[in-house]
Order: C-alpha cells, then structure tokens, then sequence
C-alpha cells in the first residue's frame, strides 16, 4: 500500500557532488526522493535541463504531474553555460556574464517561485532551500589563488548573493503563506574544478585551509 504520508522532495542538481550526499542522507522509506538533473542518479531520476529558461515552466508542471505536488524543494544546482573558467575581472565578457546569470539566477528564481505557487495552491505548508555561497556574502580572498591557476570569479559571486537576496524576498512574501524558505552557504567544496574534470589545487586547498578561521 502507498504511504500516504511520505513527503515528495524535489532535488534540483541531485547529481552533482553536493547532490548525490543530500539525496543519499534524505533517501529512507518516509521520503520520495525526486532527483531533477540532467545526469541520471538514484532511483526516482527524471531528465530536467534548468538552463531552458523558456521551456521551464512547463517542465516543472510536468514534473508534478508525474511525481506529485511538492512537500521540499532543495536546489542545488550549479549550472554553467560558456567559458566559466574566464569570469574573472580580467578577461569578464559580457555575453559570458549574461548568459551565466540567466542559466544560474534566473532558473533558481523561476524555479522556486513555481514550487511556492504551486505549494500555496495545494496549501501545502512548504519548505524551499536554496544553496548559495560563502562568497554570496563575503569576497573571495585572492590570497587563496597565489600560485595557482586559479582566479575570483565575478559572476559567481553576483549569482550567489542574487540568490540570498532572493531568499530573502521570498522568505517576506511566502512565509505569509505558510511557507518556509531559506538558503545555505557552504564554504569550499572538496571536489574538481567546476567547468574541467582537474581536480583542485593542492596549493589552493592548502591557502584556503589556513585562511578559514573554523577548522
């Protein structure tokens, strides 16, 4: 028999490294997990391009249709469109910058204001989470990057602040409604370097480990 009190949680990015962990500690009998990504993980995947601005309204729809109404949304993604490597104040392109934020910022608000809406309809008293950054509200310290090719990246850091500034107009408007919603902001992520399959720096993780204050 169904579990008629099983919540459906939407993972948005449940693929990426951050992803695969929040899906794996959500994932028991009292939850359905709904992974969204374009990279298969797990086993309640189904296919979901965020950087499709102009078709993503309609895909959220039929993502309700097919999985149910949504109880949690986390979002987790971390979309890159063009040369990510190259959004440093140096090099910073217009096109490259514009088309990052609409494929980044952009899905987030759209997607999270469609789950809201969708939750107040159903009066479902829901939680939104979206991730953001330690450098949504702080500088990316260049002392991090010194001997190595690494470099700030200015439209990560517009993108990220975007989203907790969205959180915070959401968290006026939603929570009115009943709604819960929030962003975390981790710190470095011990992974590859997004945009490459390199792995980090050891140089980068060294300077970033010393110049954290909590360890």
């Amino acid at each position: 028999m169904k579990n008629q009190n099983k919540k459906n949680i939407y993972v948005v990015g449940g693929s990426g490294l951050l992803g695969k962990s929040i899906i794996n500690a959500l994932d028991n009998k009292e939850n359905n997990i709904i992974n969204l990504d374009i990279k298969k993980f797990g086993n309640n995947f189904s296919f979901f391009d965020c950087t499709k601005l102009k078709s993503l309204k309609k895909n959220i729809n039929t993502q309700f249709l097919k999985h149910g109404f949504p109880n949690i949304l986390i979002n987790c993604s971390y979309p890159i469109v063009g040369n990510w490597s190259k959004n440093n104040f140096e090099n910073l392109n217009l096109q490259n910058t514009k088309s990052n934020i609409e494929a980044h910022l952009l899905s987030y608000t759209i997607i999270a204001n469609e789950f809201a809406k969708k939750m107040v309809s159903k009066n479902i008293k829901g939680k939104i989470i979206l991730l953001s950054s330690i450098y949504g509200f702080l500088a990316q310290n260049s002392n991090n990057y010194k001997k190595t090719n690494m470099r700030e990246n200015v439209t990560y850091t517009l993108i990220k602040s975007g989203i907790i500034g969205l959180i915070k107009q959401m968290a006026f408007f939603y929570g009115k409604r009943g709604l819960e919603v929030n962003s975390v902001s981790p710190g470095a992520v011990l992974g590859h370097v997004k945009g490459s399959n390199k792995k980090q720096n050891k140089k980068f993780i060294s300077q970033y480990s010393n110049n954290t204050a909590l360890k």
